[in-house]
This record gives structure tokens, sequence and C-alpha cells, in this order.
């Protein structure tokens, strides 16, 4: 799939740098409790939207948006900050599961506050409304544990999802990278560790009822690390961007299970 940087960009889309990075949830079994790796204080940068006396025409970019986003009542996505910064910038009518600091280990202990829904814990959700698809993003905030214990959580909540929305397509999604910057500066948040840890991941994906995305090729630079260009903290992209992602979401989702 050629870039997407530049293509997909709304009129009047509102920068902003994304919020605080995630917090880190703890188990009894924490062997090494993550803590957060973005300052507290962020500035945010905001591009007023053109004033026009003109009547509102639809760009082809609007038109192939629509059309990408169209049916998507019934796809539902579960993730942690980033997955947020989706929830509010992508512009994707979806359903959000999603809370800053959300992990594998916390995922299901309080209920997150659904938009349009309610506020509900993971498992109540799943239990009452039917989905078509699942997009689970997860994984960054746990990069301090144990990563077998990790993966083995990580294995159960996908079980769990199975278990509960059979009739889903789920889609694993990797954890973006972070800059290099970031991740020589870490002690755990590193991208090797993100790699390890998507590589193994993928593995659960059969290609049947479970998918395996990664759009890190996306928004790598040479080194393959998120370029600098595309976030403002070295974790999070900026706001322009999460539209663009979302809409990668849904056409390569559509590709795999062949929409």
């Amino acid at each position: 799939m050629k870039k997407i940087i530049k293509n997909l960009v709304s009129v009047g889309l509102v920068l902003a740098l994304t919020s605080a990075f995630v917090g880190c949830g703890k188990t009894e079994q924490e062997t090494q409790p993550p803590v957060s790796s973005v300052p507290s204080e962020q500035t945010q940068v905001t591009t007023a939207p053109e004033q026009t006396t003109q009547a509102a025409q639809t760009t082809p970019t609007e038109t192939a948006a629509q059309e990408q986003t169209a049916g998507t009542d019934d796809v539902l996505f579960i993730g942690d900050s980033r997955t947020m910064g989706l929830m509010e910038y992508s512009g994707l009518d979806v359903d959000f599961y999603a809370s800053v600091g959300m992990s594998v280990y916390n995922i299901d202990e309080d209920p997150v506050s659904v938009p349009n829904v309610g506020k509900m814990t993971l498992t109540q959700l799943l239990s009452n409304k039917s989905y078509g698809k699942i997009f689970l993003m997860i994984g960054i905030n746990e990069l301090g544990y144990d990563l077998d214990q990790t993966i083995s959580v990580y294995s159960d909540l996908v079980d769990s999802i199975r278990k509960l929305q059979p009739d889903a397509k789920l889609f694993i999604q990797a954890n973006l990278h972070v800059t290099q910057e970031k991740s020589d500066s870490h002690p755990y948040i590193t991208n090797s560790a993100i790699n390890t840890f998507n590589s193994r991941i993928s593995k659960l994906a059969d290609g049947e009822n479970i998918f395996y995305l990664d759009v890190n090729p996306e928004y790598d630079d040479a080194n393959g690390a998120l370029a600098e260009n595309y976030t403002s903290d070295g974790v999070h992209l900026y706001a322009k961007y999460y539209e663009q992602w979302g809409l990668w979401i849904l056409t390569e989702s559509a590709r795999l299970i062949k929409e």
C-alpha cells in the first residue's frame, strides 16, 4: 500500500498534540513496574479552520473517507492512549473501549466509558453487544513486565474475546514504534522490545478468524523507528495522522478478509 501521508487529511482538520503517555497496570507478579515516559506537560498546537462564505463541497478525499467508513456500526477498537487518539481524532464512527494506561493486566478491572454505549467493563460490553470486527492494540504499557507472562495473559485475553464474540473477526494490531531518541533514552520502552512483543503476538493470528495488522512501515523512518515528524513526544502521533491511520486500518482489514 502506498504511503498514506498527505493523501487523506480532511479540510479543516484540527491539529493537536495527543495527551500524556500512558500509565501502567500492576499485578502481584509484577517484576519491573513501568513508569510514564512522557513529560506531564505538553504544549498544544491548533490551527483554526479556514473561513469561507461558499457552500461546503465534498472533496475526493472526503468521498473516499465516507466510502471506507461506511458500515462500521459493528466495529470495536480496544486499546490504550494511542487508541484514544484514534477515538478523538480519526473521525471513525465506531465503538471504542480505550483508556490511558490500559494493559492486559487491568483491561477488565474497572469500567470504561464507551461513547454512545455506556460505562462498563470489557466483559460486559462484549457480552451485551455483537461486533463484526474487533481491533486490539495493547502492549506498550506492559514492556516492563516479564515477556512470557505478558504474552500468556495477552493470549488469554484473545481467547476471551473470541469466546464472547465468536462471529467477529479479531484484528491484532502491532504496537507502534517510538522514535529513535525515545527508544535510546528509555530503560525498557525500546523499539527492540516492541518488535519482539509484536512478533510474539503476531503468531496468535490464524488467518481465518484472527488477523495481524502492522502499520509501522507507514510511519517508520529509515531506521525502523517512528519518524520524528509524526510526533511531538516520541510516542503519540500528531492529531492529523490519526485520521489517516484509521482509514488505513479499515482498508487493510477489508483486504485481509477479502471484503
